[in-house]
């Protein structure tokens, strides 16, 4: 009896060492032998949810866990929630905290990120360095929450006041002027109809009175050039009669030269007799060409027109007598 409560007894320390061994294997074995940094974040918001040992992540990564949630015993109401990460997260001076929420069990963890536009010029973050934690969406949604509501409720009531009686009656007469005018262009466009139906054979006529233009104006074109030839006929026919002229005057004056050599060189009477007449010729020849140089200048047209018939004498058709001088008015 005695050996059988011996071997019982060895048999219980055994079991005894052995789970201590199991526990003591156990906790060695979830023993966390990774070196962290620690840093310290600051908020004076809520942190429910969020419990010692709770993941912390980078951009989702996690890096490392919380080591301790405590009152900050400087400022009151402020709470220091101190984390542990691994070495190679970077944490710089633009780094920044959130809660964030696993899925629907309402357990937090602590986000970090990074601000985008103070990155350019971050520096590395000191060992022990305090952070701040920034709102999260949901804290933002729930502290403009009351804000939000104000504002609806201000809205409803301008709503309210515009839907009004009197603004209702206003409306509903403005909607009977809007029926009214489009009764009136209804009728307009139906007194309209028959115009915009007689519209392409306007535009047909104006078609024929456009090819009827450009007709005319073929015409016209050629009816320019026919003048520009008469022009230039009229023209060569002055050159000539200006020809004509210089050569009358040039006879002329050779005739004359010819009647004073040959008047100082006849001495006798019969002689003087004949060269008086022929010198009265010729200058009766003379006067004649140049009455008609001077015809020519001042006509120039009569050479393609002919001369213009002599106005009417006293008692002929047409005569017009010519009005009498002003009276000198008296001294």
């Amino acid at each position: 009896a005695m050996e059988n409560k011996s071997h019982a007894l060895i048999a219980g320390i055994f079991t005894i060492v052995l789970a201590l061994a199991v526990v003591l294997a156990a906790v060695w074995l979830n023993q966390d032998t990774q070196t962290r940094v620690n840093y310290e974040l600051v908020t004076t918001g809520s942190v429910a949810g969020l419990n010692p040992q709770a993941a912390v992540k980078y951009r989702g990564m996690e890096v490392g866990k919380v080591e301790s949630i405590v009152f900050d015993t400087q400022k009151s109401g402020q709470i220091i929630v101190k984390i542990g990460v691994l070495p190679t997260t970077p944490m710089t001076t633009a780094t920044f905290a959130e809660l964030g929420l696993q899925g629907l069990t309402g357990l937090a963890f602590i986000q970090l990120n990074a601000d985008d536009k103070e990155s350019a010029n971050a520096k590395p973050l000191a060992k022990d360095a305090r952070l701040r934690i920034r709102p999260s969406l949901f804290d933002r949604v729930s502290d403009s929450g009351e804000l939000m509501v104000n504002k609806a409720s201000a809205a409803i009531d301008r709503v309210n006041v515009l839907l009004g009686d009197d603004n209702q009656k206003a409306l509903t007469s403005t909607l009977k002027s809007f029926d009214r005018a489009a009764g009136r262009i209804d009728s307009l466009v139906e007194e309209l109809t028959p115009t915009a139906k007689g519209l392409p054979g306007v535009v047909k006529t104006i078609d024929k009175t456009v090819a009827g233009a450009g007709n005319t104006l073929k015409t016209a074109d050629v009816l320019i050039s026919d003048l520009g030839k008469v022009a230039n006929n009229l023209n060569s026919r002055l050159d000539a009669i200006e020809r004509i002229t210089r050569s009358i005057e040039k006879v002329s004056a050779d005739v004359s030269e010819s009647a004073k050599t040959l008047s100082s060189t006849v001495s006798n009477t019969a002689q003087d007799a004949r060269v008086d007449t022929l010198s009265g010729d010729l200058s009766r020849t003379s006067r004649t060409l140049e009455a008609a140089v001077e015809k020519l200048a001042d006509e120039p047209s009569s050479v393609v027109f002919g001369s213009a018939p002599p106005r009417p004498g006293p008692g002929e058709s047409g005569f017009v007598a010519p009005a009498a001088p002003a009276p000198t008015p008296a001294k």
